[in-house]
């Protein structure tokens, strides 16, 4: 009899054992690279590789919101970010499966998300630009799961454009490090349309000065032809109200006082 509780005993322990494994195995750097790559795939986008930098940034948030598991993101981050929390257990497979289901919600076509819906996790899971990734994972203190997923270089503009679908508003982003330019409309809004406002602009730049009209705005168009700048990335948002909301940034940024743009 005691022998057959001993048995029983270490059986519980050993399944116990296999079970934490399991879990473990869920929460690897392959499993968070596989889910990422499958949907990148999906749409013809390269995969990610691993980055411990970016890692140890979303361990280091993840650690802060153990205490409360909220889905807060980090400040000043120089990554785009996914977050996703669960009342109990949440593998690594399910938290990006929830991102990347946002994809029904997504026009490739109009660049934007479907009106009242959000589908700013699932881009930076695909964003073309974005090669290396870092994932963590935490218990919380309330029992459950904290994830969060920092992506490099960020989807910067699509991330910023889905904050203000909430208002439309022309209010720059915080902290940014690329030159910024920004549109709206009480109705749609193409991006061929945006950047002819900006560039528009043009009438009103004198070269020779290097400098604006009195009273009038060029800064949007100087940006536009910034000689340095050669990395872009935009996007466009269906705001809450109707209208339309879209963002460009440039990289290096451009519009630096007592320089010409080229």
């Amino acid at each position: 009899m005691v022998f057959c509780k001993n048995s029983l005993a270490l059986f519980c322990l050993l399944s116990l054992a296999c079970l934490i494994l399991l879990l473990n195995a869920q929460d690897s750097t392959q499993d968070y690279l596989k889910a990422h790559s499958q949907a990148r795939a999906a749409v013809g986008v390269g995969p990610m590789t691993w980055d411990n930098n970016v890692a140890a940034f979303a361990r280091n948030h993840a650690n802060q919101r153990a205490s409360d598991c909220n889905l807060v993101h980090s400040s000043n981050r120089p990554y785009g970010e996914n977050l996703a929390k669960s009342s109990g257990n949440l593998s690594a497979k399910d938290a990006v499966k929830m991102w990347v289901d946002e994809r029904a919600c997504y026009n490739n076509n109009s660049n934007s998300c479907a009106a009242g819906k959000q589908c700013g996790h699932y881009t930076p899971v695909v964003w073309r630009n974005s090669v290396r990734l870092g994932c963590a994972k935490v218990k919380c203190n309330n029992g459950g799961t904290f994830i969060g997923c920092n992506s490099d270089p960020p989807s910067f503009a699509r991330n910023y454009a889905n904050q203000r679908a909430g208002d439309c508003n022309l209010v720059h982003s915080s902290n940014r490090p690329y030159g910024e330019i920004l549109a709206k409309s009480s109705g749609n809004l193409s991006g061929k349309d945006a950047v002819k406002m900006w560039v528009d602009e043009r009438a009103y730049y004198n070269y020779n000065s290097n400098s604006c009209a009195a009273g009038k705005q060029c800064g949007h168009y100087t940006q536009v032809v910034w000689r340095n700048s050669v990395r872009l990335g935009c996007a466009k948002v269906k705001c809450n109200n109707g209208g339309t909301f879209i963002g460009c940034n440039y990289d290096p940024p451009g519009n630096f006082v007592g320089q010409r743009p080229y």
